[in-house]
């Protein structure tokens, strides 16, 4: 996956993202409103060692406070300092609380002790921190002092006595949620690219070219009300002007002619992976376009299982194809003139309980054989490719099949087993037929929305 393809499914999936960053902050201001406050109070230290008077006794006596002070750092939180502290302030705590409460803190360059107190209560923090003040020098003083008397060879003086403190140090508002805008962001992002990994459904013509292993030779928008001939939904009013939907069509026309130069299809089959992805009214709409460039052209009603282009015409179709493949009736009889000039239909008649093996039949193979010297093309609607095998084998009698994909509806699996289904019948596919699933973007159709408003201006 390129930059592209990432800022694609980033796109796509904004409103998940902008949910997880959403959901992120106010996880975030929660834990700042349900956690207890907390108070901090410090105090520092300075160590000093006795030494000499000249500077290689000072010198050395810098060095011995340097090394003392980590080891009052780790004596903070010794049970008998705390104790001793929890004496002192007479706060209502036990010395190992206290000792939870309490950091120390030295750098080994210098010889400062820096102690803090975190507590719920500021007063407490307080009390806590004057304690350690009290206690800790005495402490040292005793422990720095020899067996035999003398002066201390250490001291612990405070520099920096401790403050009442007055706002909490935590919780931290402002950084938690930001920390949870950042993780909400970075889980929004996993979530879509999750989603998109998981999501099989077919969403641009390159991913479907690379499943078919051929061109889509046709993409269909989505069909808006003024892409819809009045009283008939399912038609294209190519007569009302350049409409999107037309002018794909047209497209789509022109495009079949490229297929074989020398030898275009004239005799093809339009199917799908499985059904509601648009064959018939695509079936249809091609076959109005290619009258529209004078051509004579006859639609086959080959779904003899879930038939819906006489429906979608609002012909009658008490004859048609299984008359003739049971040998009741000839062409000639049952094909029906439609309200469209060029275009003539052939419904598929009532329904057999055998539909593939009428439709494998020697009669049919010589009915499409006849059909080629009558008309210019012949548009066969056929059962999707998946829940039978009729398509394929209409497939393999006539020219090939335009496979109509609807996008962000059909999976790449359902894809892909269509392709194999018409290749184990020996039958060649055409090419593909993307039917978008929504509205494309403003950015999308722009030149078509506007190619279709100019050519309804009048020109002074």
């Amino acid at each position: 996956m390129d930059l592209r393809d990432l800022l694609s499914v980033l796109r796509a999936r904004w409103i998940a993202i902008v949910a997880a960053t959403l959901i992120g902050a106010v996880l975030g201001l929660a834990a700042s409103l349900l956690t207890t406050p907390t108070y901090q109070a410090k105090i520092q230290f300075y160590v000093t060692v006795a030494g000499g008077e000249s500077a290689l006794a000072a010198y050395q006596g810098s060095l011995g406070a340097q090394q003392r002070v980590q080891s009052y750092a780790a004596l903070v939180k010794s049970t008998d300092i705390t104790q001793d502290v929890v004496d002192s302030s007479g706060v209502d705590l036990t010395a190992t609380h206290v000792s939870e409460a309490v950091t120390a803190t030295a750098d080994a360059k210098t010889v400062l002790l820096d102690v803090a107190v975190n507590d719920s209560d500021p007063q407490r923090a307080f009390k806590i921190a004057q304690g350690f003040g009290q206690v800790l020098p005495e402490a040292i003083e005793d422990l720095e002092t020899p067996d035999g008397g003398g002066p201390a060879l250490a001291r612990l003086s405070v520099v920096n006595p401790p403050a009442l403190p007055t706002a909490p140090v935590a919780p931290r508002t402002e950084q938690n949620i930001a920390i949870g805008v950042v993780l909400g962001v970075l889980a929004g992002v996993g979530i879509a690219l999750l989603v998109n990994t998981l999501d099989r459904r077919v969403k641009s013509k390159e991913q479907l070219e690379s499943i078919a292993g051929k061109p889509v030779v046709g993409s269909i928008p989505f069909r808006k009300n003024d892409d819809k001939q009045k009283g008939a939904e399912h038609i294209v009013p190519f007569r009302d002007g350049h409409s999107p939907a037309a002018e794909s069509f047209r497209r789509l026309r022109t495009n079949l002619q490229f297929l074989n130069v020398d030898r275009p299809p004239r005799v093809f089959v339009l199917t799908s992976s499985v059904a509601a992805e648009g064959k018939s009214e695509t079936t249809i709409n091609l076959s109005l376009a290619l009258a529209e460039s004078g051509n004579r052209v006859l639609i086959i009603e080959a779904d003899l299982r879930r038939p819906r282009v006489v429906s979608y015409m609002s012909m009658p179709d008490k004859v048609g194809l299984t008359n003739i493949l049971s040998g009741r009736a000839e062409f000639a009889d049952v094909v029906q003139e439609t309200r469209h000039a060029g275009v003539d239909l052939l419904a598929c008649g009532p329904l057999p309980p055998n539909p593939s093996e009428l439709l494998a039949s020697e009669m049919a193979r010589r009915l499409i054989d006849d059909l080629r010297s009558k008309y210019d093309y012949v548009v066969i609607d056929s059962p999707p490719l998946l829940p039978v095998t009729d398509g394929a084998l209409l497939a393999h009698i006539s020219d090939g099949a335009l496979l109509v994909v609807r996008s962000n509806r059909t999976t790449s699996d359902q894809v892909a087993q269509a392709v194999d289904n018409l290749e184990k019948a020996d039958a060649a596919l055409l090419g593909l037929v993307a039917v978008a699933n929504k509205p494309a973007k403003r950015s999308d159709t722009g030149y078509y929305d506007a190619y279709y408003s100019s050519s309804k201006t009048p020109t002074s």
